[in-house]
């Protein structure tokens, strides 16, 4: 199995358009964090002698309010890596190059689970980069006030799940790529459920099932915090959000390694 995760590894790392898809995630990751940095200085120009800032007319606690927008930071960038997730699934079947892979793998569940592990590493990697920097620009922004804010717990949490988040995402695409067999059918795919969750559409009138949305679940699971910040209302509980948004992977790619098998490699 090691030599199958080193092989998809090995092609991901190898195709031109995985390359082109993470620079422009990194570019939109970089616009995210010069926002985000130059939202806590304004944050910090307003403080008072109690560590509250001012928010849409209500004091809120300006850590908290750091932990929050250190998750968000990641949050949103990760949406776009579901064109990650469906660049890399969507390679198998451009040029042929499944039969290729099941010549080479010819047990397909082996071959579906060694692509997920892959995938899954390399989303890592780049969240993991993501995340350096979520540290670095937060630092550079608090270090007059509060150098050691990133090291507190409630820091490490919300930049796990935004790393998470990532890795989650790439995985539903790629997933649901392989079971529709292109590339823009699964981003189109990712890109309704987004806009389901974005719009309030299905939150507005029937609540519990838009806890059960995947996209939901994830803003569900990772957004809500204690600072007291107005949002879209959540419709469930972050664990609820956690188990569906888990539930979501897992049931999509059994889906798609249920696809492949019974699928022509040509």
């Amino acid at each position: 199995m090691i030599n199958i995760i080193r092989s998809e590894f090995t092609k991901i790392m190898t195709l031109p358009g995985v390359w082109i898809v993470t620079g422009i995630l990194m570019a939109i990751g970089l616009l995210y964090q010069y926002q985000a940095f130059s939202m806590n200085e304004e944050t910090l120009q307003t403080l008072d002698a109690n560590g509250m800032h001012w928010w849409y007319g209500k004091p809120v606690y300006a850590e908290l309010d750091f932990f929050d927008t250190m998750g968000a930071v990641l949050f949103n960038p990760g949406i776009f890596f579901t064109i990650l997730g469906a660049v890399i699934a969507g390679a198998e079947f451009r040029t042929g190059q499944l039969g290729l892979s099941v010549l080479a793998v010819p047990s397909r569940t082996r071959f579906v689970i060694g692509k997920t592990i892959a995938t899954a590493l390399y989303a890592l990697i780049i969240g993991l980069i993501l995340a350096a920097m979520t540290f670095l620009f937060t630092y550079l922004s608090v270090k007059s006030w509060q150098p050691n804010l990133i090291w507190r717990p409630e820091a490490l949490m919300k930049v796990t799940g935004g790393v998470s988040f990532i890795v989650a995402m790439t995985l539903l695409t790629l997933g649901i790529t392989l079971i529709t067999k292109r590339t823009l059918r699964g981003i189109f795919v990712m890109g309704g459920a987004i806009f389901v969750t974005m719009s309030q559409v299905i939150a507005s009138f029937v609540p519990t099932l838009d806890a059960f949305m995947p996209i939901s679940a994830a803003r569900n699971f990772l957004l809500q915090s204690e600072s007291g910040v107005s949002g879209p209302p959540f419709t469930s509980s972050p664990e609820i959000g956690a188990t569906v948004l888990a539930g979501w992977i897992v049931f999509i790619l059994l889906v798609s390694m249920a696809v492949i098998q019974r699928r022509d490699a040509r």
